[in-house]
């Protein structure tokens, strides 16, 4: 903290650093103020509102972003000590003098998110030039279907030509043969660029982490390291699987958009009206989202690190004869880590029962469209 406030004091800032319980925190102290997370590192906490339900804290993690916590929450992660009966926690109070409105701002630079994804998915770029172009093939091919089984209807069977209706099956047969080849295809050509992502992520990951000073090792978890190892798997799943997964998507949207249209363009409106507000519906939930996937890692990485601790320490407790108070620290985990699964659990339950319940809405209305125009 030491040099964080004398950072801070040569770009001019006052500095005052200290121990102060959370009372005083939220009613004294001037926002937004620097305080010792978790024992390991810094964020900056910027607002303190209070409510009916209680006090909600933001804080800006350099990690994590732009993060909530209830009080109970902030103070499990920032309450280090006991004195006086009270608990305290480490806080840094900065104040800008004249000196810091003098100052030129620096300008940030934008776009590292996509500079970082776009240096592992450069070296491959033929490879997705084929996933795209089979998409596109695959896409055009369901576009067909539906004619396929309108020519069925309205001359195979208006005609009662059981040749015509033979020849339409025998070709929507060979479209869906064609179909599993490029799926076939399409995933063997993601096998191949996600375990190469994979091992190049997790590569410049370990590169990073053996560059860093012994310090940094003394502070940080070993399963918080186990639990980063997974994250990058998640990107490289992010990178290849659900990448293509949404590109897939946008185009059989825009291409069955496309059918409706031509046929009925009330049917169309309906289709497309439902299909903007689940997209807004799930939006709304993003934020959310994100604040319990942090939340989950933080205890997933705890998790990891108290199961390691207590598997490779195993001969350590049991000459200190602390094996009931290690397995019940383990057991507290364990409820944390249930209680943010529920959390999460129900935030999905309640964007899947809206999401549900407008795509039925939305098929209803369809439906309904579609039998009018067919009566009429």
């Amino acid at each position: 903290m030491l040099g964080i406030s004398r950072a801070a004091e040569k770009i001019g800032f006052h500095t005052v650093g200290g121990r102060l319980t959370f009372d005083k925190l939220a009613e004294k102290a001037p926002l937004p103020c620097i305080v010792h997370w978790n024992q390991e590192h810094f964020v900056v906490v910027y607002r303190i509102k209070h409510n009916r339900k209680g006090d909600e804290i933001a804080v800006a993690d350099p990690g994590k972003g732009l993060l909530a916590y209830s009080r109970e929450e902030f103070c499990a992660h920032w309450l280090s000590t006991r004195t006086g009966g009270e608990e305290k926690g480490v806080a840094l109070l900065l104040e800008p003098t004249n000196l810091f409105y003098e100052q030129e701002g620096d300008s940030i630079p934008s776009g590292n998110r996509v500079q970082f994804l776009w240096k592992y998915l450069a070296k491959y770029q033929r490879f997705f030039g084929q996933l795209i172009l089979g998409l596109f093939i695959g896409s055009l091919l369901q576009l067909i279907f539906p004619f396929l089984t309108q020519a069925i209807v309205d001359t195979g069977i208006a005609g009662r030509d059981i040749g015509f209706i033979w020849l339409v099956l025998i070709a929507q047969l060979m479209l869906l043969f064609s179909r599993t080849a490029i799926d076939f295809i399409r995933r063997k050509i993601l096998l191949h660029i996600s375990t190469r992502i994979n091992v190049s992520l997790i590569s410049d990951f370990f590169i990073k982490l053996m560059k860093l000073p012994m310090k940094f090792f003394d502070t940080k978890l070993t399963g918080d390291l186990l639990q980063r190892i997974e994250d990058h798997r998640r990107i490289e799943n992010f990178l290849t699987n659900q990448t293509i997964t949404v590109l897939f998507s946008i185009l059989t949207f825009v291409i069955f958009s496309a059918v409706l249209f031509i046929y009925n363009v009330p049917i169309f409106a309906v289709f497309l009206a439902g299909s903007i507000l689940y997209g807004a519906w799930i939006m709304i939930f993003l934020k959310r989202r994100r604040v319990l996937d942090y939340k989950m890692f933080e205890q997933q990485g705890l998790n990891r690190n108290v199961t390691y601790q207590l598997i490779t320490g195993m001969q350590e407790i049991k000459l200190q004869g602390c094996e009931q108070r290690k397995r019940w620290e383990w057991e507290d985990v364990q409820a944390d880590l249930f209680d943010v699964n529920l959390q999460s659990l129900n935030l999905r339950q309640s964007q899947e029962a809206g999401g549900i319940l407008i795509n039925e809405l939305k098929n209803i209305l369809v439906t309904v469209l579609a039998a009018t125009a067919v009566i009429e």
